[in-house]
């Protein structure tokens, strides 16, 4: 269980910090400042924001004296419900009522042959059966990797394997931010966490549930205070509506910090 929740705690942050921080940083190689859209991005982060509560506070009930699993574990399925819901409207958010508020007003989107509806369907079914073998193959050698490499398996579970499952995304955000494409790897990068804060994650809990397995939303306090401690300061580097190299600077040291500090979490028995 822990294994899957740094994991998720891991891919938030990759994509918020180091993904976002590179991809600025880019950006930054050939202009000044980057423009892009701020009100989409304030939606975003406002969504993280929500995520973030909604993780700190299963987390912070099971300091409650004479608090239960089984009460931190229903609270989890209940914020978990309203998760999803709140993705739901979201995504109604910014495909209909306010879809403009999304828009790229600064740059013209190049015109590309796009794949059938079926071919893309298909694709998108083989791509998901080649990670889901993939996926399981990797967390099976979770625990031989940390015994014959001696790494620890909380810095396997929230630094290296988010960093290898973003791979694509990464390279994504990169190259768009450096083509001025700012806004379209900030949907990438932003976009992508908040798929994972209020959609992943809830839907990870509620498996449990199905499977009967006790996943729920109590993190550690250490990954529940990264998390709200990035949302916050992300938020401030996208709050004027435009970047320089150094926000991306801030959020990969940031990164860096994190990642350093996992490296000696102590193993549980």
């Amino acid at each position: 269980i822990q294994v899957v929740q740094g994991n998720l705690l891991g891919s938030i942050l990759s994509n918020l910090l180091l993904v976002l921080g590179m991809a600025i940083c880019a950006s930054g190689l050939l202009r000044k400042t980057q423009q892009f859209n701020a009100h989409g991005a304030a939606a975003n982060m406002t969504c993280q924001a929500v995520a973030s509560i909604s993780v700190c506070l299963p987390t912070m009930f099971r300091g409650v004296a004479n608090s239960t699993d089984h009460q931190v574990l229903m609270i989890s399925r209940v914020c978990s419900i309203f998760l999803m819901a709140v993705y739901g409207l979201f995504l109604f958010f910014q495909l209909k009522t306010h879809s403009d508020l999304f828009t790229d007003e600064n740059q013209e989107e190049e015109q590309e042959g796009q794949l059938a509806p079926s071919i893309s369907v298909v694709l998108l079914f083989l791509c998901t059966m080649t990670v889901a073998v993939c996926s399981g193959a990797l967390v099976d050698s979770i625990e031989d990797v940390s015994k014959v490499y001696g790494l620890p398996k909380a810095f396997i579970g929230v630094i290296l394997l988010p960093i290898v499952g973003n791979a694509a995304e990464h390279a994504t955000a990169v190259t768009c931010s450096y083509k001025g494409m700012m806004d379209l790897a900030l949907g990438v990068a932003v976009g992508s966490s908040t798929q994972i804060a209020l959609f992943v994650v809830p839907c990870a809990v509620m498996f449990g549930w199905i499977y009967d397995q006790p996943m729920n939303l109590a993190f550690r306090n250490f990954d529940t205070a990264c998390q709200i401690l990035s949302v916050f300061l992300v938020s401030q580097v996208l709050q004027h509506g435009n970047t320089n190299w150094l926000h991306g600077a801030m959020l990969m040291t940031t990164y860096a910090l994190i990642a350093t500090i996992t490296w000696f979490i102590p193993e549980e028995d």
